[in-house]
């Protein structure tokens, strides 16, 4: 088989800003998924997806692929960090069943492309889930550092890189059986 490419790169407009808004984590279930082309128009399923925001800059996104010459293959790596303020109960009791967690399904919504402050939504861990691979919580030291828990999720074998997932506006508009909450 040969891997030909269909298209050139163009450079585009420099409007593009970085960071992540939200992630949404679903406690529930997928049972189908309608793409086309890399793109995501639906998710049909049942449950919700949880609504974790974020303050400005304490998340972020990476999608690692991972060729191997010698053995013929490529998978992706997909790693999510967030940072959640102020150590407490009901922080510490959510942190734990994420951590427990041995297939969540999330979306990240990036900044990226907030003309309309919506950004866009990537769907991480399609095929093998994610999890919770690492994290702290920390008071800090002094006065001004963070009182938070970081998380860091990660996607780890998934075989095509996260596909965006395409609405008119707000998640829920993908989404089909599934709430937002």
């Amino acid at each position: 088989m040969a891997c030909s490419l269909t298209s050139g790169i163009s450079l585009q407009c420099r409007d593009n800003i970085g960071g992540i808004d939200a992630i949404y984590i679903l406690s529930g279930s997928v049972s189908s998924i309608t793409d086309s082309a890399g793109a995501i128009s639906d998710i049909n399923g049942s449950g919700t997806f949880f609504k974790l925001n974020l303050q400005r800059g304490v998340g972020d996104y990476t999608e690692t692929p991972t060729p191997s010459l010698e053995n013929g293959t490529v998978h992706y790596v997909q790693t999510i960090n967030v940072a959640f303020p102020k150590l407490d109960a009901s922080l510490r009791n959510q942190v734990n069943v994420l951590v427990k967690s041995p297939d969540l399904k999330i979306v990240v919504q990036t900044s990226n492309g907030a003309d309309d402050n919506v950004g866009k939504f990537f769907y991480v861990g399609r095929y093998r889930g994610a999890t919770v691979t690492g994290g702290a919580g920390t008071t800090g030291t002094a006065f001004g550092d963070a009182n938070q828990y970081a998380l860091t999720f990660e996607a780890n074998g998934e075989p095509y890189p996260a596909e965006e997932i395409t609405t008119s506006g707000a998640l829920t508009d993908a989404l089909t059986g599934i709430t937002v909450a």
